[in-house]
């Protein structure tokens, strides 16, 4: 297995990438060859095969060379790399940098959470996903790429110990009040983060959004492994908590920048009157009409519903960002080969319903999730959770380690889980949208399907209305 070099904001580490050769992250577009050979030393050339641009990290997919006479002297240690053959090794790699220079246009809130999200997967990656393979509660290989390097250097910008939900931290040099204000590029230069994974690019596998219902049920089962592996486990996920974030996922309320929130009812007028003619009739009802001030006002408990403590009941490590654009399915769908996740940005801990309910707003068509259709998703979720869940269990200890998940409970939590994600879209996304910004991002598989199709858009407003009436009658009895 691939060693993992894990370069935090801590002086000793950073000095120890530094001493292999230089451990600056490379700048956006720039040249890739010294982090490769920090993953594996006897990388010789690569070539590009394709870039992505997300809002928050760039990745290049590409094939790599390697120098025969290193690897046959024995040059490619094994603090590196494990493998000593050019057969062994991977032809093809995936790069995903975070160069925090090339975000110096937004926000300190916005840089910082774009900064830390890279810090959460190096250590993901670096520090649980290993300790997840050795506890020997994970039952598959596939649960994400292999990593070869896992990088961030954050000095000077983020402590070690700084939290995700911490919001409230200024930018370096700025005033209390800050949070808006952007940071030097000067102390940008060199920061981010960087991954070298195993490609996951050919034929293989492949990605797409929408998903049908069958694609989207093999994402929930590879989702309930994950979730099924950390399930209560006080220890990793106190470690989870510690190192990663105690409040999971890239929609969670406490890391969202609060002007979203204070923003909610006025981003509902907005999408109201932008979109009121596809509906007139679901627009006119009174439940409707106030919904941005509803989802305003129950924020909050939502949240906190939606938040256990690393050593409550269903407490789990969550994925975070589950979309579809974040899962590998086999392109041979008559194997039994897992789909695997990628994007470990947000991981932390949580509920696993809150990666069940993204996953199904964002993946589905509403016609797939009428008639049934989302609640038998949900099931098949419990289902595989359940069955991974007593997979691990040793036997002997069913009593003491195995406890079921109540269909009510979980079903509770799913419901809560679209109420929360819906405060995010509107807050987010919703407060500038127009049909015709709809129609610009319709072929957009990387955007969630209720934020470029007015359908899906229209069916997640009366899910979750229907929802959170529901909790509103619940709290008033």
């Amino acid at each position: 297995s691939p060693t993992y070099l894990f370069a935090a904001a801590m002086a000793t580490t950073s000095q120890t990438a530094a001493s292999k050769g230089g451990a600056a992250i490379p700048e956006h577009n720039g040249n890739l060859l010294p982090v490769l050979q920090r993953a594996i030393p006897s990388i010789a050339s690569y070539q590009p095969l394709g870039r992505v641009e997300q809002a928050n990290a760039f990745g290049v997919r590409v094939s790599v060379h390697y120098d025969e006479t290193s690897l046959n002297s024995g040059n490619d240690t094994a603090d590196s790399c494990a493998t000593s053959s050019s057969a062994l090794l991977p032809n093809e790699l995936f790069v995903k940098q975070v160069d925090a220079s090339h975000y110096a246009h937004k926000s300190w809130a916005d840089l910082r959470r774009t900064l830390l999200y890279s810090r959460t997967e190096a250590r993901f990656y670096a520090e649980v996903l290993p300790r997840l393979r050795a506890s020997g509660r994970l039952t598959t290989s596939h649960l994400a790429p292999e990593c070869h390097l896992a990088e961030c250097l954050l000095d000077g910008l983020v402590g070690e110990d700084e939290t995700a939900t911490d919001v409230s931290h200024v930018a370096p040099g700025a005033s209390p009040a800050a949070l808006d204000e952007q940071v030097s590029p000067d102390l940008l230069k060199g920061k981010g983060g960087a991954l070298v994974l195993t490609s996951l690019g050919g034929e293989q596998y492949f990605q797409k959004s929408p998903l049908s219902p069958h694609q989207a049920a093999k994402c929930l089962a590879a989702v309930a492994r994950l979730h099924a592996a950390a399930w209560e486990d006080g220890e990793l996920l106190r470690l989870i908590a510690e190192r990663l974030s105690d409040k999971g996922g890239s929609y969670h309320l406490l890391i969202r920048n609060p002007k979203e929130l204070k923003n909610m009812v006025a981003s509902w007028q907005h999408f109201s009157t932008q979109f009121r003619d596809y509906d007139r009739k679901l627009f006119d009802r009174e439940n409707i009409k106030n919904l941005g001030q509803r989802i305003y006002d129950y924020a909050e408990y939502v949240s906190q519903e939606l938040s256990p403590k690393f050593n409550e009941e269903y407490a789990t490590c969550v994925h975070g960002d589950y979309k579809a654009m974040n899962v590998f399915l086999p392109t041979d769908d008559s194997i039994s080969e897992d789909a695997i996740m990628i994007d470990y940005a947000s991981a932390g801990i949580g509920l696993g319903m809150s990666d069940v309910a993204m996953h199904i707003t964002h993946a589905l068509s509403p016609e797939d999730l009428a008639n049934g259709g989302e609640e038998e998703l949900v099931d098949g979720y419990l289902a595989a959770l359940d069955t991974e869940r007593r997979r691990v269990v040793k036997p002997g200890q069913e009593q003491r380690s195995y406890a079921p998940y109540p269909h009510d409970v979980a079903m509770r939590h799913y419901q809560l889980a679209t109420v929360d994600y819906f405060r995010f879209i509107l807050g987010r996304f919703w407060r500038s949208a127009t049909p015709e910004s709809f129609d610009k991002k319709k072929d957009s598989p990387n955007t969630t399907l209720v934020n470029r199709n007015v359908g899906a858009a229209l069916a997640f407003v009366a899910r979750v209305d229907k929802y959170l009436t529901a909790f509103e009658e619940e709290r008033k009895s």
